[in-house]
């Protein structure tokens, strides 16, 4: 054990460098071995230890030369336990490195230690340890330890940088371009309206924005003062205690704010951030296969057609039928996951256990018969080419029959960004309604760094690039953005009338849908459990599995992985 011991110190060391000293004890003297072993030679080590306030997994890999940690809170010490005792049942499975990486143990330990602290506060290609050398070091804690954590370094933060803050400076980081086009736009823009301030724009890609901002939020250094969210990832930050309440802002505007984006952005009835549109989603339609196959194209007609699942499923068969199986009424049923996930009346999780809503297990039945019946196109996946043929009519199957693609389901900027640049001869041709449920997609929300020393500043920005009724119309004008101000709606609702749905007026209907998307079931373990649940969809779908096994298998592996 000598020489874990020896890695645990090198970690401590390592870490009062690089991260902060408030974090870094040095447990050499209490660290408890689960398995310290040699796979052909090369040491693979898990190892424990607490402190006061938290506790730490360490995991050491030499066949990669890596080292990934999980810090928790104390009080999820027995947690920890239970983990790496699992994780100890797992090196069981493997007597030489071949099998270890067969079997693929390295990726299942590290998984469940991110399930147990799922933000990267530390990740770095290569550090240097005494006795291993380079390695690459990751480090991860836990959503409670996370608003802990940055109380403790934000003092020392102080002391590390000198304080050049100004009431009228703020940090702004942003994955999309949009944030930077309001704040220079012209007449409206932020820049225009708030001449006295001073903003530092940064833009950071998509998928590199959450590991830029976790260390500095973490750490309380170097940390932007407001910036965006997405929805694929918002909820991590609602939850973590390190956001700016909004609660004073909102008030002031709640009367005119749409709901959801603010119930997406809440947590334990605070506010903590705000969106400046929403993004629906709607079932768009051929209105030739609607004349061809019902006699009509009115949207009335075709949503009682569309209504519900059942009818939904009932009108697939009817599609087929006189078609003779030329039509099918979606291409994949990769289409139909958000439109059942929306239907949900309870989250993944309750009282932290996992939950399975009808409306999910309803989808998986759905998947199975449509695989069986033929009802959509065999190996044809959202967003491949052959996704995108459905939509101009030039879909073939295996054997090169054209087939003809009756709906898509898509969200306001699927209209704008997906269907019309991929199918531009079809302009006329289409039309939506609400389809069986209301369901959303996308997003992006603004928020503010709790941290801030210009939290009034802060809360102006964020207030008029969300909220503010004539820059919200001027955006509406330049973007076609469905806006989450209900007085912009209001006002501009009726004036639409978009050609490529003949005429109809898409802004009118999705201001109608958006009131009907529920946000309040929407979690931070959302996108884990929903790439487990689809996996044991298709193991259904494609007879992999029975239905029982392919739940049972799911409960197995969330209950493994992220301890629900």
């Amino acid at each position: 054990m000598h020489s874990l011991k020896k890695l645990i110190s090198t970690l401590c060391l390592m870490l009062t460098l690089s991260v902060s000293s408030a974090f870094a004890e040095v447990w050499t003297d209490e660290i408890q071995e689960v398995f310290d072993t040699s796979l052909d030679g090369k040491r693979i080590s898990l190892g424990i230890g607490s402190n006061d306030f938290m506790c730490i997994a360490v995991f050491f890999d030499e066949s990669r030369y890596e080292l990934n940690m999980a810090g928790c809170d104390i009080s999820e010490y027995d947690k920890l336990k239970k983990a790496t005792f699992e994780c100890k049942i797992l090196m069981k499975k493997a007597s030489t490195l071949q099998e270890y990486e067969k079997k693929n143990i390295y990726a299942q330990i590290v998984e469940k230690l991110k399930s147990l602290a799922p933000i990267t506060i530390l990740e770095e290609e290569h550090s240097m340890t005494d006795e291993f050398g380079f390695v690459k070091e990751s480090l991860y804690i836990s959503q409670s330890l996370y608003a802990e954590y940055h109380k403790l370094v934000s003092s020392e933060a102080e002391s590390w940088e000198s304080d050049t803050s100004s009431a009228k400076q703020l940090k702004v980081w942003s994955f999309t371009d949009e944030i930077q086009e309001f704040l220079n736009k012209q007449g409206y823009g932020y820049r225009a309206t708030h001449p006295d301030m001073e903003i530092e724009y940064t833009f950071i890609p998509t998928d590199m924005f959450p590991s830029k901002l976790d260390p500095r939020l973490a750490s309380g250094r170097d940390c932007p003062d407001v910036f965006s969210l997405e929805d694929s990832f918002i909820r991590k930050y609602v939850e973590s205690g390190l956001l700016l309440p909004l609660d004073d802002l909102y008030e002031e505007v709640k009367d005119k704010m749409e709901k959801y984006p603010i119930q997406i952005a809440s947590s334990n009835d605070h506010v903590y951030a705000m969106s400046w549109l929403v993004t629906p989603g709607a079932l768009f339609y051929r209105r030739s296969l609607a004349k061809k196959y019902f006699g009509t194209d009115d949207p009335e007609f075709v949503q009682k057609k569309l209504r519900n699942f059942d009818t939904f499923l009932a009108t697939a068969r009817e599609l087929k039928e006189l078609s003779d199986g030329k039509c099918r009424i979606v291409s994949t049923t990769g289409d139909l996951f958000l439109p059942f996930k929306g239907a949900r009346k309870k989250p993944w999780v309750v009282n932290d256990r996992l939950t399975i809503d009808p409306a999910m297990e309803k989808y998986m039945d759905m998947c199975r018969i449509f695989w069986d019946e033929e009802l959509s196109v065999r190996g044809v996946g959202q967003w491949f080419e052959a996704w995108f043929a459905g939509m101009n009519g030039t879909l073939k199957d295996e054997s090169g029959k054209r087939l003809e693609v009756f709906c898509y389901f898509l969200p306001t900027w699927g209209l704008h960004y997906v269907i019309k640049p991929n199918a531009p001869e079809t302009s006329g041709d289409w039309a939506m309604c609400q389809g069986p449920s209301a369901w959303k997609c996308g997003g992006t929300w603004i928020a503010a760094n709790a941290g801030t020393k210009n939290p009034k500043a802060a809360k102006e920005l964020i207030r008029y690039l969300t909220t503010d009724d004539e820059f919200l119309e001027s955006v509406v004008k330049e973007t076609g953005d469905v806006v989450s101000n209900i007085k912009v709606q209001n006002r501009i609702k009726n004036t639409f009338s978009e050609p490529f749905l003949a005429g109809q007026n898409h802004y009118k209907k999705f201001c109608e849908y958006a009131k009907k998307v529920n946000g309040s079931l929407d979690q931070a373990t959302d996108t884990e459990i929903e790439t487990y649940w689809n996996e044991a969809v298709v193991s259904y779908t494609y007879a992999e599995k029975t239905k029982q096994e392919a739940i049972r298998d799911f409960k197995d592996q969330v209950s493994f992985i992220m301890g629900f």
